[in-house]
């Protein structure tokens, strides 16, 4: 896809809402392709919650990251806007008797003020659910809110700039579209057929722009940098496999932490 800067709709919440309803009964495998970044992911929540906490889960999809916390002995409401994504999260919690473990709601990001009093010892929020927002002012002042002093906040979102993606285009010959790769601050996706703006950051930029004031960053890496998409199927399982054990490795180093297709950022409420 070329990359290009588009305006942003009036109904972009409702497009968000539409696009994830269409793609929910397929969604756990249109991303198993991405299943290693995911594993990271909840080993990062292992080490960054204890069982017995309570954790919200921000754009919760069909709830695999709500379930992992939960088989970590962490209680979890998730929320999302796109009521078929929090039915087959439903549906899930059913099957495996988890009711009384994992919450699940109809919620969109904009209305996390409608949680009123409720406090978490976390927020997680995976695969690029944040970066369907114009901004993340708005849920930076909701976090500070919502997490106790002490409690983490693990963001895992769109990176503006992609090696990979760079890479194919210079592969391709489309220097025009090589050369915006990492200057466009907003793009469009076709998600369910609908197209669903996303705005993209650099991690340092996201951290300091939104949750500097209220929140210490403890961690910040890449990943996808060196590890290639899904969708590149030349290269043999073997090389796949190396780059993916030096992509998880090496993703904190300054000259790859903007270069991979998503940054995780994890920050700390202070006092």
């Amino acid at each position: 896809m070329r990359v290009h800067a588009i305006p942003r709709s009036k109904d972009a919440c409702l497009t968000v809402s539409v696009a994830y309803d269409a793609i929910a009964a397929d969604y756990d495998e249109q991303v198993r392709g991405d299943a290693w970044m995911r594993r990271v992911l909840h080993a990062h929540y292992a080490r960054a919650f204890r069982p017995g906490q309570r954790v919200l889960d921000v754009g919760c999809g069909t709830g695999i990251d709500a379930l992992a916390l939960a088989g970590m002995g962490v209680s979890v409401l998730g929320i999302d806007g796109a009521a078929a994504m929090v039915q087959c999260l439903q549906d899930k919690v059913g099957a495996a008797r988890l009711e009384g473990i994992v919450d699940a709601r109809v919620l969109r990001i904009q209305e996390l003020g409608l949680l009123g009093e409720q406090r978490f010892d976390g927020i997680v929020s995976g695969f690029a659910s944040l970066s369907s927002l114009p901004d993340l002012a708005g849920f930076a002042r909701d976090a500070a809110r919502l997490v106790h002093p002490g409690g983490r906040l693990v963001l895992h979102a769109l990176n503006r700039f992609s090696l990979w993606e760079f890479l194919g285009y210079v592969a391709r010959r489309d220097v025009a579209a090589a050369v915006q790769v990492g200057r466009v601050k907003r793009r469009v996706f076709v998600i369910g057929g609908q197209p669903v703006e996303h705005s993209l950051y650099f991690c340092d930029e996201a951290y300091r722009r939104f949750f500097a004031g209220a929140f210490r960053r403890r961690d910040a890496y890449s990943l996808g940098a060196l590890r290639p998409p899904h969708t590149v199927r030349r290269l043999p399982a073997g090389l796949v496999s190396a780059l993916e054990w030096l992509d998880v490795r090496t993703g904190y180093w300054p000259v790859l932490l903007n270069a991979g297709r998503f940054f995780v950022l994890d920050l700390e409420r202070l006092p």
